[in-house]
């Protein structure tokens, strides 16, 4: 049997995903950010400005949005293996809040990451993206070869692999709110 796939119906869009008042408590906490950078596989860290301008916020499993952030992603891959039965989930690595604000940006690349910022090893299946809202200019998202301008309270899941590389665009306007977390 032959399968013909087109690599854009592995980016999927979801939208729905997150609770309103979820998103609003996120954006209106008191969270205490950090400068957000790259680092490579010996977990060295690079001089990240030219790559990311944002700023970052890691949920552990002892926060209190863990538990309802962890039924937004449960969503959102439920929705992804109805439409990819093959696919399967062992493990949802942390979740990491990113604020881009006015300038703020993510150059182009993939999540083939072996671990990111000292949490569980081995490689990622997909990406799962929460966004949060939608009142900012600029900051679209780009995966493979889709340009998308996810809505408030949307989800978009994506294979991690050198076949999907992707990146958020310069904020030009306003703040950007997005939740990462990664499939193994």
């Amino acid at each position: 049997m032959d399968i013909d796939y087109n690599i854009s119906q592995f980016i999927s869009v979801y939208t729905e995903v997150v609770p309103k008042d979820l998103a609003n408590e996120i954006m209106s906490s008191n969270i205490n950010f950090q400068k957000s950078s790259f680092s490579d596989h010996n977990n060295k860290l690079e001089d990240s400005d030219a790559r990311v301008n944002m700023d970052e916020f890691w949920i552990r499993n002892t926060h209190e949005l863990c538990e309802p952030l962890k039924k937004c992603f449960t969503k959102s891959i439920n929705m992804y293996i109805a439409d990819h039965p093959f696919f399967s989930v062992q493990h949802i690595t942390d979740f990491r809040i990113n604020r881009y604000s006015e300038g703020g940006f993510m150059s182009k690349h993939s999540d083939n990451i072996h671990h990111s910022h000292g949490q569980h090893y081995g490689y990622p299946h997909a990406t799962v993206l929460l966004y949060l809202n939608d009142d900012y200019d600029g900051g679209e998202f780009t995966v493979a070869t889709k340009r998308i301008k996810p809505k408030a309270r949307s989800a978009v899941v994506f294979p991690s692999n050198f076949m999907f590389p992707h990146g958020a665009e310069v904020v030009t306007k306003g703040t950007r709110w997005s939740i990462v977390a990664w499939l193994m």
